[in-house]
């Protein structure tokens, strides 16, 4: 065991393999403390601390440092403890091994490889789960904004990320993630992978990305997008939830669940493919909802004749609209631009559809017609679709 102990002025301190104390005080020093479990402290200025191998405890203190654990199981902090106010912006990088970084005020940490605890400061920070510029695929990691306006990048890896106070965006990149941040509005992106994400109550918006998600967007006016802007066949069946709040739901391909919740909501299934055998299911709520439905383009294919004949194309299904309140909630159809071109079946009943005809091109491609959606009343009651039920 060796006690390195610097001066105020810029120094180089190298420990041992045993567990060493190394402390650089003033001056913008380099310390590095090699195998053992090390104690290291910058001190003041802006200094460089490596851990190496084994346990290392290391602190940044005061002043712009940059902080690595390397190998093993490390302890970082920014400054000089989790609350320290007084500390300048620092990089943080824990490196291999299951780790505990603690950023400073404005700091940029890194968990590294391995299972990291990744906790931000009371200030404006940016964390990573993992490297983004390392090619090793990261375990699970676990991100805590706390305070300020954070960004929190999850990396590969099924992560928890917590934004706390402030205006945060949290992305959760690859793997099966779980994304929350129940104070202030918040900026969610899902990624890769089964996500479930959870907002609070200010105003969130929240992208599910690809695969099958899981999303609550809690008390506020959120906007909520199962798949927004990836390709078809990355797309999932999403559950999403509005919760208290006047919400916008977007379900984006794949047979989606909606549900408003208490406001006025703006439900949109999404625009599904010609091959999709499920429906979208949107369920408004109590009060006065917005269903926003489309349309395919589904067209039939001019077929030469066979015998024996080919099997019929599957005709797309349309969204089930669960809950409809006649007089109080309101239809809008993207491709119309009149009433009368729409087909309406079963009014009078607890359950109408709405259907469209695509004429395509004479003489080729015969007429057909697609069914938008089913509709069924709230309770069973009876429902009757008029052109007043329209936003056209």
């Amino acid at each position: 065991m060796a006690i390195r102990n610097g001066t105020e002025n810029p120094d180089t301190l190298t420990g041992t393999a045993n567990a060493d104390t190394i402390r650089g005080f003033g001056g913008d020093d380099s310390l590095i403390g090699l195998g053992g479990n090390d104690l290291i402290r910058g001190g003041n200025d802006k200094d460089t601390l490596h851990g190496g191998g084994g346990a290392d405890r290391l602190f940044g203190d005061a002043g712009e440092d940059a902080v690595y654990g390397e190998a093993g199981n490390d302890t970082l902090y920014g400054g000089t403890g989790i609350d320290d106010a007084l500390d300048g912006p620092d990089f943080l990088d824990g490196g291999i091994g299951n780790d505990w970084v603690y950023a400073g005020e404005g700091d940029t940490a890194i968990g590294g490889a391995g299972s990291d605890h990744v906790i931000g400061s009371f200030t404006n920070d940016v964390l990573y789960g993992d490297d983004p510029q390392d090619s090793i695929v990261g375990a699970a990691d676990t991100l805590i904004g706390n305070d300020g306006d954070d960004v929190l990048y999850g990396g590969d890896g099924n992560d928890s990320l917590v934004g706390g106070n402030g205006i945060d965006t949290l992305y959760g990149e690859e793997g099966n993630d779980i994304l929350s941040d129940t104070s202030g509005p918040t900026y969610f992106y899902g990624g890769p992978g089964l996500e479930t994400i959870t907002g609070g109550v200010d105003a969130d918006f929240i992208d599910g990305g690809e695969g099958v998600d899981s999303l609550l967007g809690g008390g506020g006016d959120d906007t909520i997008y199962g798949d927004f802007g990836v390709a078809d066949s990355l797309s999932g069946n999403d559950v999403l939830n509005g919760q208290a709040g006047n919400d916008i739901l977007n379900g984006g391909f794949g047979a989606d669940r909606l549900i408003g919740g208490p406001g006025f909501d703006i439900l949109n299934g999404g625009v599904d493919s010609e091959t999709q055998s499920l429906r979208d299911t949107l369920t408004g709520g109590a009060d006065a909802d917005l269903f926003q439905l489309a349309s395919t383009g589904f067209l039939l294919e001019p077929v030469e004749p066979t015998f024996p004949p080919p099997p019929p194309q599957q005709e797309p299904v349309g969204d089930l609209i669960t809950d409809f309140q006649d007089g109080i909630d309101l239809l809008e159809y993207e491709f119309a631009t009149d009433f009368s071109e729409l087909i309406i079946g079963g009014n009078g009943t607890s359950s109408v559809t709405i259907s469209v005809r695509n004429e395509g091109v004479p003489g080729e491609i015969p007429d057909y017609i697609e069914l938008v959606a089913r509709i069924n009343g709230a309770g069973g009651s009876l429902i009757t679709i008029t052109e007043a039920d329209f936003l056209i």
